[in-house]
């Protein structure tokens, strides 16, 4: 809401300090793991996005984003993802496959970068993921790049709305 008092003249009203006090351990940001491997430096950063029941079951959900960078002036292309994925409640995945959100990018001199996002969901309230990427010189020779192992937590010390407030 407008006060002219204020600089900016602008102030939050009550309902939005309360959401941003609800949802304050979302909006942070988690930890940054980053791992170079062959000049290639792959960084992750994981966000907790919340939990969802379905199927009598609750389901965790996490957004990750992955930044590759090419430190080295020779083209790669990453042509392969190899997952591991580890939920405390016992599982352990493997995902392959071709590429990452179906794109194969080229890393040169001229665009040493490229960055996603995806997701990923758990039966468990936590987990871990780590895995490989494999890029192409362009001789036709393939090199495997870590992925950094990072933890998937949810936040369980949830914050309960201010009194008088219900979600």
């Amino acid at each position: 809401m407008y006060d002219q008092t204020k600089v900016p003249p602008f102030v939050a009203r009550d309902t939005l300090c309360a959401w941003q006090e609800k949802n304050h351990p979302w909006l942070e940001l988690s930890d940054v793991h980053r791992e170079t491997t062959e000049n290639i430096r792959v960084t992750v950063i994981p966000f907790y996005m919340g939990m969802r029941e379905a199927q009598n079951s609750h389901v965790y959900w996490w957004r990750y984003c992955i930044r590759l960078e090419n430190l080295d002036s020779e083209v790669v292309q990453l042509r392969e993802r190899h997952w591991r994925i580890f939920s405390l409640s016992g599982t352990l995945e493997t995902v392959r496959g071709r590429g990452v959100v179906g794109r194969e990018p080229v890393l040169s001199k001229e665009q040493p970068a490229f960055q996603y996002s995806s997701h990923v969901s758990l039966q468990a309230s936590s987990g871990h993921m780590w895995g490989t990427f494999r890029f192409e010189r362009p001789d036709g020779s393939h090199f495997d790049v870590r992925i950094p192992p990072f933890s998937l937590e949810s936040n369980k010390d949830e914050k309960t709305p201010p009194s008088g407030l219900h979600w």
